[in-house]
């Protein structure tokens, strides 16, 4: 049965320029030749939660030697998928797992995510800021590089768009939790530490190029149980207004 939500919001701020690609099926003449993606109403840069939600799960495995990457093979055989992953572990907990096509009975479980990204969308400010540059096309830079041949030293050039450093987005991520969770501090604080050791990574890409820094800012922590649900009554955040720099990840819940 349902228990509460943990909400965890705040301002994800660009340090470099952020490039998340996306797939065209066009090709534009002087078009970019590696665009980012773009809300199809505004046509402004967003940061997608699938990009948020992959890069912490893959930094969560990572930080914990408790739980396990999940290791896809091909099995020629009947072309089905195998996927080797722990049953109990934090990551699985948290982030969910759905196997298909398992030949190993004691891998046939299905575990629902709790965790929940929202897409991040540019803070009004940022939009003004868009606006008033004029180097700018709906808050776009493009970022010219050159493919170098070592034996021909011919230099290909390639252009790249990105959102440019200094552009905030309001995220939201949203865990829930039941009564059948335990240990959900413990996995929480996971989660945090894998949010702080993304600002020592890169989201998206080119990240080995100068791409992607970010940082959470404004980071504002809040529990909305049931009675929230019935009467709108709000308490008291955890946490308001912190950065990782400020925030004891041991002391928090």
């Amino acid at each position: 049965m349902f228990r509460k939500n943990i909400i965890i919001k705040g301002i994800i701020t660009c340090e470099t320029g952020l490039h998340i690609g996306d797939s065209s099926d066009t090709v534009e003449i002087g078009g970019s030749d590696s665009p980012i993606v773009r809300d199809s109403i505004t046509g402004f840069p967003y940061i997608p939660g699938s990009s948020i939600k992959g890069k912490l799960r893959s930094l969560f495995e990572l930080s914990d030697p408790e739980s396990c990457q999940s290791i896809i093979n091909n099995a020629k055989e009947d072309n089905d998928v195998i996927v080797s992953t722990c049953i109990d572990c934090d990551a699985v907990k948290l982030f969910g797992t759905t196997p298909e096509n398992i030949k190993d009975e004691s891998s046939r479980i299905n575990f629902k995510t709790r965790l929940l990204v929202r897409d991040a969308h540019p803070t009004d400010d940022t939009i003004e800021m868009w606006k008033d540059n004029d180097q700018l096309l709906k808050g776009v830079e493009l970022k010219w590089e050159n493919t170098i041949n070592r034996i021909t030293s011919k230099a290909v050039p390639r252009n790249i768009e990105r959102v440019p450093k200094g552009s905030e987005f309001n995220f939201e991520i949203i865990i829930s939790v039941y009564d059948e969770d335990e240990d959900v501090n413990r996995i929480i604080k996971k989660l945090l530490l894998s949010m702080y050791l993304l600002q020592n990574d890169y989201l998206g890409g080119s990240g080995s190029r100068g791409s992607g820094q970010i940082s959470f800012n404004h980071i504002y922590i809040t529990e909305r149980d049931r009675s929230f649900y019935l009467t709108g009554e709000e308490k008291d955040p955890l946490f308001k207004d912190v950065s990782f720099e400020t925030l004891n990840i041991d002391l928090l819940l």
